[in-house]
């Protein structure tokens, strides 16, 4: 992250919209409201385009020469594949009902964190481009042209949001911005511009399994200190399993579960849990990790990590996947995954 602002700045939130209108007002990169760019090795190791050196803060991002029509031809493609993104595009009323519901946007002011706001970036361009009025009327219809200060703009409040989609729940025409995020990051990806707390974390579960980059064996040991505090706790000593064929259920829980506190002892509830209902179980060692920051990313990469599950559960032979607490595995999980997979 960029030098964080101290408590008393963070704590002065004007939510007092600026003179200018939204077209007119430009983007600010101000300490502590934005990430790194993401690392060369991090977009090679996944083969996205454009990785370079940069940073959000550069006047130059050393973009593609021909990022226009990049971007232009992504959205006209994904206009085509996703029936849901053109409906968006075209229905919004602008209420403002979703405005409050983001805690982006509570957080720090901006009008153009709110959901509807945000959504009218990549609306505006598609306006531009893609529709009639837009071309003749341009911004009399709320069009405007695609510059760079567009995406730029496009990477500063796109990467704002965590795709948690509450404000879709209030939406009354059901309008998902989450999945506007989504493509707007996807078109983003197009052109290298991505930020490294997420692009790493992506090349570290395609290359080993786990966001965190934990190799098999230090996984597995990871799992064995977990046993060896419940039986401190308890006196109890489960066996869990590693990587056996047969088991009815592929357990995958997410890296932080495993990793970091507080979610190591969700993780000592799972295998307690476990142990007591006498659950037919594995763990493996080479899909390792239930998240999947590819929904930040790309549909492509979502399905490409998401694969290491279905793969794995079919090597196994298990009967059932069990997931454990993670907000994004539960969305790649439920919502895509059968469709990923067929």
């Amino acid at each position: 992250m960029a030098s964080i602002p101290k408590p008393d700045e963070l704590s002065k939130i004007n939510y007092k919209p600026p003179r200018t209108g939204w077209m007119d007002t430009p983007v600010k990169f101000r300490p502590g409201t934005w990430c790194y760019g993401a690392k060369p090795k991090n977009l090679e190791a996944v083969g996205f385009p454009n990785p370079r050196e940069w940073s959000p803060a550069d006047e130059d991002w050393k973009l593609p020469d021909n990022w226009k029509e990049i971007i232009l031809e992504g959205l006209r493609e994904r206009l085509d594949r996703f029936r849901s993104l053109r409906i968006f595009m075209d229905i919004c009323v602008r209420c403002g009902a979703c405005a409050d519901k983001c805690h982006f946007y509570i957080g720090s002011g901006d009008p153009k964190n709110m959901p509807v706001l945000r959504a009218e970036l990549l609306r505006s361009v598609y306006r531009k481009d893609f529709t009639t009025a837009g071309k003749i009327l341009g911004k009399f219809v709320g069009a405007r042209e695609l510059t760079e200060d567009v995406v730029k703009e496009w990477f500063y409040y796109f990467f704002q949001c965590t795709e948690c989609r509450r404000c879709a729940l209030f939406c009354p025409y059901g309008i998902d911005t989450a999945e506007i995020t989504i493509i707007a990051r996807e078109l983003l990806n197009l052109l290298g511009c991505n930020i490294d707390w997420i692009a790493g974390a992506v090349a570290n579960c395609y290359r080993v399994g786990n966001h965190l980059g934990i190799p098999p064996h230090a996984f597995k040991d990871m799992i064995e200190f977990c046993v060896d505090e419940i039986e401190n706790l308890t006196g109890i000593k489960v066996e869990p399993t590693f990587n056996r064929k047969g088991a009815e259920v592929l357990f995958i829980a997410p890296s932080g579960d495993v990793f970091a506190d507080p979610g190591t002892y969700t993780l000592m509830g799972y295998l307690m849990l476990f142990h007591e209902i006498g659950l037919d179980y594995t763990w493996s060692t080479y899909a390792s990790e239930g998240g999947n920051f590819g929904l930040f990313t790309s549909h492509e990469m979502m399905k490409r990590l998401n694969a290491k599950m279905y793969a794995e559960a079919e090597r196994l032979g298990v009967k059932w996947i069990l997931g454990g607490e993670c907000g994004h595995m539960w969305r790649v999980v439920h919502q895509y995954m059968d469709t990923m997979n067929g």
